[in-house]
């Protein structure tokens, strides 16, 4: 009786957990399915009575105008912020998965002064939050030029992913048995030959599951460019919805439409790749 008991307990735990994560993503889903009467029912309806895809067409296809839209219609504020995402999200992956490596390679086998010093610098940028350094930002972005642009994002991006990823790797290249490189190296392989014919291949489910969280965290970054974009030739998914909010009303069905269709890209990705950052984050937190 005790062990059912415990099992109860923790099925009742779980099933709390799961509702408590699932919920929101379920009201959405029922928002963007609803007509406008109903999401301004009281009481709130739980089950759309009249189901409809309107919300998903005028984001998608027809592109109706919204209040607070500036002229822009909802497709158009769509499409550009899934490109801004998209480009992004893209170039700061591409950046992670270039520089990571090495700096993580570095750390783990080459001997140079100040290795520790730099290296705990490096992952002490980790537990700094980004938002109270927001102010600053703006001040440095404003003075560079590189505010409302695509690449004043990816650069704060790639600065605030990078010590992460580089934490991994180093943890990765570690597991790599030294013998192996060794052999490379007698055989006439430079420390960037070794990288890149030896070690990056025992390594590349590290490199996949580091690429995807650091793909996956500036899909969903939102602080940041809502402070330091203000336009749409800038504004990734996530700020751009936010356009949807107007001074006294709220496009409740568009906003939940948009939100459902951002969420796709990261969930495809985990599902397809969640072998390789089980693997690749069970390998790099041995060390």
């Amino acid at each position: 009786m005790k062990g059912i008991f415990s099992r109860l307990i923790l099925g009742i735990l779980v099933l709390s957990i799961a509702f408590l994560s699932l919920a929101p993503i379920l009201w959405i889903l029922i928002s963007s399915i609803s007509t406008r009467a109903e999401l301004y029912s009281v009481p709130p309806h739980w089950i759309p009575q009249y189901p409809t895809l309107s919300a998903y067409n005028k984001v998608l296809i027809t592109g109706e105008g919204f209040r607070g839209g500036g002229g822009i219609s909802a497709a158009e504020l769509m499409r550009r912020g899934i490109l801004n995402s998209v480009v992004i999200s893209v170039s700061t992956t591409l950046l992670v998965m270039s520089f990571a490596p090495l700096l993580g390679y570095a750390f783990s086998r080459l001997r140079f002064r100040g290795k520790n010093f730099l290296f705990y610098v490096t992952i002490g940028i980790i537990a700094l939050p980004s938002w109270p350094v927001l102010i600053g930002l703006f001040s440095e972005f404003s003075t560079l030029g590189l505010l409302d642009r695509k690449i004043g994002l990816i650069l704060l991006s790639f600065i605030f992913r990078i010590p992460f990823e580089t934490w991994f790797m180093k943890g990765y290249f570690e597991l790599v048995p030294k013998e192996i490189e060794d052999a490379a190296r007698i055989d006439g392989c430079t420390h960037f030959q070794t990288l890149y014919r030896v070690s990056i291949h025992v390594v590349l489910p590290g490199l996949i599951a580091v690429s995807i969280i650091s793909f996956l965290f500036t899909w969903n970054m939102f602080m940041a460019p809502l402070v330091l974009t203000y336009t749409l030739r800038s504004k990734p998914l996530t700020v751009a919805m936010t356009e949807f909010i107007g001074q006294y009303y709220v496009n409740w069905d568009l906003m939940s439409a948009g939100t459902m269709l951002a969420i796709i890209p990261p969930v495809l990705i985990v599902l397809f790749f969640q072998k390789y950052i089980i693997k690749g984050l069970s390998a790099g937190a041995i060390k």
